[in-house]
């Protein structure tokens, strides 16, 4: 009886340990009717080609100090990653597929069609920037995340905690990007610059797998700026 008993205490233990979820992956858009969109009175005859954006972000990834939470009378652990596409201990995750030069690129790709502000704009590695009137670059400053893990000071046994409706822990998302626009000749017409997060407090019932999920609105966020910030430049 007594070895049934750690048997099912194990078992409960492994099936809520932070990390053991699948992986997520950065989808754009997170909805599709929140991208920002002018009147056709306002599209300009022009084509923009986006090119793959530079990465700016430091290599400082902190994993160690997640697992401080299961040392007894410790309240917490914590992590944070400045490069969560290369971490592999999450709160609720098991791993980020992100690859913030390409993603973040094909993503202002799409809200610039979207916003129907030009006739057209894709996304190029380079070969096709001389088709376009514009030439859309960025830089990638940070995409930090900041977890906590809540253990209550009981260690091994929070997970127990999390069942009976206790938070889990937390999530922070950063998202630092920098744009900028040029013509055929390379003179810059207009920039902008985005720096915003995001937190969310996590329970196993609620939230559960959301670790990263605010990564794809808060580009939503910097494109619909962008844009809206685009548009007053380019109609003086």
């Amino acid at each position: 009886m007594k070895t049934f008993i750690i048997m099912l205490f194990a078992l409960g233990l492994l099936a809520v340990m932070p990390g053991c979820g699948t992986t997520a992956r950065f989808v754009y858009p997170a909805d599709m009717n929140t991208l920002v969109k002018f009147d056709d009175k306002q599209r300009q005859d022009k084509v923009v080609a986006v090119l793959p954006f530079d990465d700016f972000r430091s290599d400082a990834n902190e994993a160690s100090t997640f697992f401080f939470y299961l040392v007894p009378l410790m309240p917490y652990g914590w992590g944070n990653y400045d490069r969560p596409d290369d971490e592999a201990i999450f709160l609720s995750i098991a791993g980020f597929d992100f690859n913030p030069s390409e993603d973040l690129a094909k993503a202002a790709a799409v809200s610039l069609r979207r916003s129907n502000l030009f006739k057209d704009a894709w996304f190029t590695f380079g070969g096709e920037k001389d088709k376009a009137d514009y030439i859309l670059t960025g830089q990638v400053m940070s995409t930090e995340y900041k977890c906590k893990v809540f253990s209550y000071g009981i260690s091994l046994p929070c997970p127990y905690l999390w069942m009976l409706g206790a938070p889990a822990g937390t999530s922070c998302n950063r998202l630092h990007v920098k744009f900028a626009l040029h013509d055929k000749k390379g003179q810059l017409i207009w920039e902008h610059s985005f720096d915003r997060e995001e937190n969310i407090m996590q329970w196993l019932y609620y939230r559960y797998g959301q670790d990263v999920k605010m990564y794809a609105p808060l580009m939503e966020q910097a494109m619909n700026e962008a844009l809206q910030n685009m548009k007053k430049c380019l109609s003086k």
